[in-house]
């Protein structure tokens, strides 16, 4: 269910600098409606009042999403619910299903490879009707020569039907074919879309999932090594908060192509979810990978940045990081959290830095 209650609780929020209950947002009996639960979630976050962001609140506090409802949880506990981890979770939960238009479109694709079947049979039965035709004609001229001219007026006849009918036919054909065309574009592009984030254009959570599964299962059948990473850049949020979102945006795009130069075909970069990254790094020791990211570090954070848009200093922007080997007997649950907890320790040691998950713990 979808409310457009910008209106009512931008003028709420205007003149109400308490968390008195909103008129609106109570029930004829007293008690707070939804509304009020939607106004503190947005209150209690920060968040700003818009559309997606409303439609976010209303779908957590009253919708029957569990696996939306545990995300925003987890990021409400750890301080990490923000504009940008909000919109990572509408676009992932309540944007319309990239898959549903994948389906459509295949669909249409065998529609049409039917009708082109359908084309095929038919003028394949005409053929074949005409050949017989012909047959008999031919047959009729050495049996009966003074029916010879009917005969080859029946013969010519039957040649123009032919090629009228072969020539209907490869029109169809073309037709068909240009549609087929038109179609696989359109399925590229909704793979794109299902696979890539958008701002960055690097690959997305839904990408990296498959990824993660597809590399687990060659570490199950080979020797290789895996190692995950996950990054965090630091105060993030202030970035945001100082320079505006716009600002926020091109800092993503810039980080995202400093972390794309590292992949290859054995290394696998992705945004994972606001300003969180992953890479997979396939057949490579954990002290290497350690160097690599941290060399990444080292250069990022000894840049002074400029946002040429405004023209304002940035300083520098520094991240975090947490590396961990999989073992074969680990999942992807139990991997991610290994990274996850390498990630929250060089957070919690105070920032700019790369640290190693010690398996023996």
């Amino acid at each position: 269910m979808k409310l457009d209650i910008k209106n009512i609780l931008d003028s709420y929020f205007r003149e109400n600098g308490g968390d008195e209950t909103c008129p609106v947002c109570t029930e004829e009996d007293g008690k707070q409606s939804p509304l009020y639960a939607i106004a503190r979630f947005i209150r209690q976050h920060g968040l700003l009042l818009s559309a997606r962001n409303l439609e976010l609140a209303w779908a957590f506090i009253c919708g029957g999403n569990s696996m939306l409802k545990s995300e925003v949880m987890g990021l409400s506990s750890a301080g990490r619910l923000d504009n940008a981890s909000a919109s990572e979770l509408f676009d992932k939960y309540l944007c319309p299903d990239v898959g549903s238009q994948i389906d459509k479109i295949m669909l249409e694709a065998i529609e049409h490879i039917r009708t082109t079947t359908k084309i095929i049979e038919e003028g394949n039965k005409r053929t074949s009707e005409v050949e017989e035709n012909l047959i008999e004609q031919a047959d009729n001229i050495r049996t009966k020569p003074a029916d010879i001219d009917a005969a080859i007026q029946k013969l010519l006849d039957l040649s123009q039907l032919m090629v009228e009918s072969t020539r209907e036919n490869r029109v169809q054909m073309s037709e068909t074919n240009i549609k087929l065309a038109g179609l696989q574009n359109e399925l590229e592009q909704a793979r794109n879309e299902a696979d890539f984030d958008q701002l960055t254009k690097l690959p997305n959570r839904r990408k990296f999932d498959r990824t993660m599964d597809e590399m687990l299962k060659k570490l199950a059948k080979t020797e290789m090594s895996l190692v995950l990473v996950f990054i965090d850049i630091d105060h993030f949020k202030k970035v945001n908060d100082t320079f505006g979102h716009e600002c926020g945006d091109r800092v993503l795009r810039m980080f995202a192509d400093e972390l794309a130069s590292l992949s290859s075909s054995h290394c696998h970069t992705s945004r994972y979810g606001g300003e969180e990254f992953a890479v997979i790094f396939e057949d490579q020791d954990i002290d290497d990978v350690w160097k690599v990211i941290d060399n990444c570090r080292r250069a990022l954070s000894d840049r002074s940045l400029v946002d040429l848009q405004s023209g304002k200093p940035l300083g520098s922007i520094s991240f975090s990081a947490g590396v961990a080997t999989c073992l074969p007997s680990d999942t992807k649950r139990s991997i991610l959290r290994k990274a996850d907890l390498a990630l929250y320790e060089a957070k919690s040691q105070g920032r700019n830095s790369v640290l190693k998950y010690s398996n023996e713990r």
